[in-house]
């Protein structure tokens, strides 16, 4: 059992790193929708709590039209918790630097995930992304 949930935290840190490699690339929104649920919840600094694919694609789209080019996230002191059987509460800080038309962002702020990994697919889905 401990190798099965260490072989899932360390699948979840690949994939994080995977998702922050796409997201500072600026990537399409099609490549985070497969791993966000269809009522995902999300907020960000400086937006609503909004819901489902719709509200990301619309909130991605519109960060991505205010940049001039690719971010970079530092991401930082991760703790991942199983709290029941596939599904795990992640925290960590991450220091987002990008450049926007109208400004500079240098700024340290937290994340909580709530993500459930799906065995058929072997892949995570992201119930909740709140950043603060």
């Amino acid at each position: 059992m401990e190798n099965l949930q260490q072989t899932k935290v360390e699948k979840i840190e690949a994939f994080m790193k995977k998702w922050f490699e796409h997201f500072d690339r600026l990537d399409e929104n099609s490549f985070f929708l497969q791993y966000l649920s269809e009522d995902v919840k999300m907020k960000f600094p400086g937006n609503d709590l909004f819901t489902g694919h719709e509200g990301f694609s619309n909130w991605f789209t519109e960060s991505k039209n205010h940049l001039v080019a690719n971010t970079t996230h530092y991401v930082s002191d991760i703790k991942i918790t199983e709290n029941a059987n596939n599904q795990f509460d992640i925290a960590f800080d991450v220091r987002y630097v990008a450049e926007m038309k109208d400004q500079k962002i240098d700024m340290d702020v937290k994340e909580d995930w709530k993500l459930t990994w799906d065995d058929v697919k072997n892949q995570p889905l992201i119930s909740e992304y709140i950043v603060s």
